[in-house]
């Protein structure tokens, strides 16, 4: 009998990622204690949401535990997966009455209590190393713990249904180095910020790399600039960065990544008040992640509100000035195009129901971000969203309640970024006949392909005709809809291209189209000329005949 079993609901955490193709650290650090606390690797089974769903939430085995790794308590919709639910984790446990469950990640702070399921408000790695020892204990795990555990739990990666296609969440810190903590601040939870040692970190990496994984981001911490301060100067509440630390573990994975071990490497979080408040040293450490990094990367910004009464009444991170400030400063080092792709960008994170809020704050948002727009500052995505607190946090005693008309504002200002703001980034971002490599297709529906990159916030690629999924593209950009681009595969097979992906191409229209397939086989992408003239000559460059 299987002894053990991680069920992985995928997580998505404001410092943690884990929903496929990504792979967050839980699974890792779990596999690792277990088999540090004498459990046989045989003896442990990794299962996922997905998994689950096929059979109806039931258990076909009876196990000495499920480890269970909270998903997300408001659904999310992302391309080719599906986070676990609230709804769904409280059924995996209620149709499994008899089996034991330990709960894990941020959502066991509120989840409803069960009979059969312990919830972990600590570290569910610790308790299940405990567990093990027949002493569970609801704890934090050790950085020495951490450094066993995450080379000995690599191995789990080989088990993940996306394998090798999948790109591994690496922890680098926890905590928040700040003096005093956002409203909603759930780093500040785990109590005071402990770094990890770079050769744990580069042993984990390297553990993973044998297993196979040639994908990785720096994403589990609430500021990667702030790796290994010693927060001995604070300026406004914010510690001076090192950047000597951080150069180090960069050239470490820039080593790798020369020799091929390294494919994909990405950054996430970053905190705007540290790039305002200490410019130099932020720049610094932006150059070296520019010259490490896989291009076409972004380094998420915790922005919440361009508001500054919302800001003082929150205690957040920086001020409308002080974000444009770290906004432009990103741009001038990140903006450099590698292979026609900016480096590195800013992405903005703006939340509604906060505290302070008011039907002007919105338009304050807008107003802002048009600005940074019209200043020709590209910002990679813009993330707007609704605040959940957790207990623990100080707005959650407080159970803000927004009114009938903010509810509509914030609704009527969300389109608004959306199609006039998000829309004209893409296309400065993405221009027409741009070449946007390895999309892998992960849906297909209604005549559609849809792709991403395996990589950080990636944009979707629509591909107007049905593809191989699973499979990866070249694309070149033809068109721009709501948070995606319209693309075709590189190069263009004008010979091959059935009718609704002819008419998509900008400046043939549907007639032309028709008078394309009617005339084809071309011999040479010359033989056409004249059909495709008046056509964007960078999709023209990128056409073939076959």
């Amino acid at each position: 009998m299987l002894n053990y079993c991680i069920m992985d609901c995928y997580v998505d955490e404001p410092a943690c990622f884990g929903v496929p193709p990504f792979i967050s650290p839980y699974p890792r650090y779990l596999f690792g204690a277990l088999i540090d606390a004498g459990v046989n690797e045989s003896r442990i089974e990794y299962i996922t949401i997905d998994a689950l769903r096929e059979s109806d939430y039931r258990l076909g085995t009876a196990y000495e535990l499920v480890l269970l790794i909270g998903g997300a308590a408001v659904p999310g919709r992302y391309l080719g997966s599906a986070i676990g639910t609230m709804a769904e984790i409280k059924r995996i446990i209620g149709r499994n009455h008899e089996q034991r469950f330990a709960v894990g990640g941020l959502i066991s702070r509120i989840l409803p209590g069960a009979p059969n399921a312990v919830l972990v408000h600590n570290d569910i790695e610790k308790y299940a190393h405990q567990f093990v020892r027949s002493a569970p204990l609801d704890g934090r795990r050790s950085v020495e713990e951490i450094a066993r555990w995450a080379v000995s739990g690599a191995a789990v990666v080989r088990l993940h249904p996306r394998f090798p296609d999948v790109i591994c969440e690496v922890e680098t810190y926890r905590g928040c180095p700040r003096e005093s903590h956002c409203s909603f601040c759930v780093e500040g939870l785990f109590g005071p910020v402990i770094y990890r040692e770079i050769r744990d970190i580069i042993a984990e990496i390297d553990a993973l790399i044998d297993n196979g994984v040639s994908r990785f981001r720096l994403g589990r911490q609430a500021d990667i600039l702030e790796y290994q301060s010693d927060c001995t100067v604070f300026r406004k509440g914010f510690p001076k960065p090192a950047v000597t630390p951080i150069r180090e573990l960069l050239a470490e994975l820039r080593e790798r990544k020369n020799r091929g071990l390294v494919r994909i490497l990405n950054i996430d979080n970053a905190n705007p008040g540290t790039i305002a408040n200490f410019p130099e040293e932020a720049s610094r450490i932006l150059e070296e992640l520019v010259s490490t990094i896989t291009p076409g990367d972004t380094i998420a910004l915790g922005v919440e509100s361009f508001d500054d009464t919302v800001v003082r009444l929150n205690n957040l991170k920086a001020t409308a000035a002080e974000a444009e400030t770290a906004i432009e400063i990103i741009n001038q080092i990140g903006g450099i195009r590698v292979d026609s792709v900016p480096c590195l960008l800013p992405g903005v994170n703006l939340i509604h129901g906060l505290a302070g809020e008011t039907i002007s704050t919105f338009a304050t948002n807008y107003r802002r971000l048009s600005e940074i727009m019209d200043r020709g500052l590209l910002l990679k995505r813009i993330n707007i969203r609704r605040l959940l607190p957790f207990p623990g946090t100080p707005l959650y005693g407080r159970r803000l309640r927004a009114s009938k008309a903010i509810e509509n504002r914030f609704a009527y200002y969300r389109e608004k970024i959306r199609t006039e703001i998000e829309h004209t980034m893409l296309q400065r971002i993405y221009p027409i006949g741009m070449i946007v490599r390895e999309n892998q297709i992960l849906e297909i529906r209604a005549g559609y392909s849809y792709g991403k990159q395996i990589a950080s916030y990636s944009i979707t690629s629509k591909f107007p005709l049905p593809l191989q999924e699973r499979q990866f593209y070249d694309a070149v950009v033809i068109g721009h809809r709501e948070r995606s681009i319209i693309t075709l595969p590189y190069p263009i097979d004008i010979n091959s291209l059935p009718r609704n992906a002819v008419v998509r191409i900008p400046g043939i229209g549907k007639k032309r189209a028709v008078d394309i397939i009617m005339k084809r086989p071309f011999t040479d992408i010359a033989e056409a000329r004249d059909l495709l003239a008046g056509v964007n000559r960078d999709i023209v460059n990128k056409m073939t005949a076959q």
